[in-house]
């Protein structure tokens, strides 16, 4: 019993997405490079955000702190806010450290508990500090790829039940390998062929979960009723182009995105799943909005601040892929982005 209680993998009991860090270094590197192109994305922008939410940052730890050099360092994502938890060396530093971050601004929450320094900020902190104290143990499997300097697990909505990646980032690039757990079968068999073209692609032989998550998909990207989808064995689906002055304040998307599908068409050596983004592609349909676009609001303003802000990044990393195959109730799914 002691053995499975140390072996187990803990988050906070309402948290959507944890990011636990181990060593920072590959994340620094990564962001590094990307803020040559996104300086918002840079080490010291986001460092400053750490701190603020946080009180630590993480990719640049103050030794006022007090932490332990060794240990995980857990970032917490919930829908109010973020939490952390972290080992503390010295806790009489952390306290000082605590009570100093705390009388700066309001919406924050902390305390050092045992060993454990917790943080919260955001819309109801005290309650999001009291889940950060209540972690729970997750299921076996999806703690299994809990490893790495880096890992990330997100909750997920029916029919997926959680994912988690063990990361590898470093400046050229950033890589997730792990599994999704699901509530019956996500994939089975080969992905058909296709894909030759397309803005975004995703080739898949999709099960009857698979199937669900997908017209689930397709509902948030209000992209017409597929009725095939419910008994294809294989499934292209493509968005062909994106005309981003259709983007309006709602039920815009139906007409910005042409999505075409193919339905069983012959398979194709590789894995169950096969999906692909052409990041600069995406940034060369941004850029056919202009500022008088974006004075209607909602996606369209997004889309232009999406375009000044991160153009030059989404023109220097990609294509980003998701490859995935079959397992029990689930997949076992790699993540790729490079950058350049």
């Amino acid at each position: 019993m002691l053995a499975l209680l140390l072996a187990a993998v803990l988050v906070p009991e309402s948290a959507d997405v944890v990011l636990s860090v181990e060593n920072a270094s590959g994340l620094r590197a990564l962001l590094r490079k990307a803020g040559t192109h996104a300086p918002l994305l840079g080490p010291d922008s986001v460092g400053a955000t750490l701190r603020d939410r946080l009180g630590v940052d993480l990719l640049a730890e103050s030794p006022a702190w007090g932490l332990a050099q060794r240990g995980a360092r857990t970032v917490a994502f919930f829908s109010q806010g973020m939490g952390l938890s972290a080992p503390v060396r010295d806790a009489g530093a952390a306290k000082r450290m605590l009570a100093s971050w705390l009388d700066q601004a309001p919406r924050r929450a902390g305390r050092v508990v045992g060993s454990r320094l917790l943080t919260a900020s955001g819309e109801g902190a005290p309650a999001l500090l009291k889940s950060m104290s209540r972690p729970i143990a997750l299921p076996r499997d999806l703690a299994a790829h809990a490893k790495g300097p880096v890992w990330l697990w997100a909750r997920t909505a029916d029919p997926l039940r959680g994912m988690m990646l063990s990361i590898e980032a470093s400046g050229i690039g950033i890589v997730g390998r792990g599994i999704v757990r699901a509530s019956g079968a996500l994939l089975a068999g080969s992905a058909p062929t296709g894909c030759a073209s397309g803005i975004a692609c995703l080739r898949a032989a999709p099960g009857p979960a698979g199937r669900r998550v997908l017209a689930l998909g397709l509902e948030k990207l209000e992209a017409s009723a597929q009725p095939e989808l419910v008994t294809a064995a294989r499934v292209e689906e493509r968005v062909d182009a994106i005309d981003v002055r259709e983007l309006a304040q709602t039920r815009s998307l139906t007409r910005a995105l042409r999505i075409a599908a193919v339905f069983d068409a012959p398979e194709a050596a590789g894995p169950a799943l096969d999906a692909r983004v052409d990041l600069a592609a995406i940034d060369a349909a941004l850029a056919a909005i202009n500022p008088l676009d974006a004075l209607r609001g909602g996606a369209a303003a997004g889309a232009w601040a999406a375009h000044i802000l991160y153009g030059s990044l989404l023109r220097n990393a990609g294509p980003l892929t998701f490859t995935g195959d079959r397992r029990e109730n689930g997949a076992d799914v790699e993540v790729r982005l490079p950058l350049r």
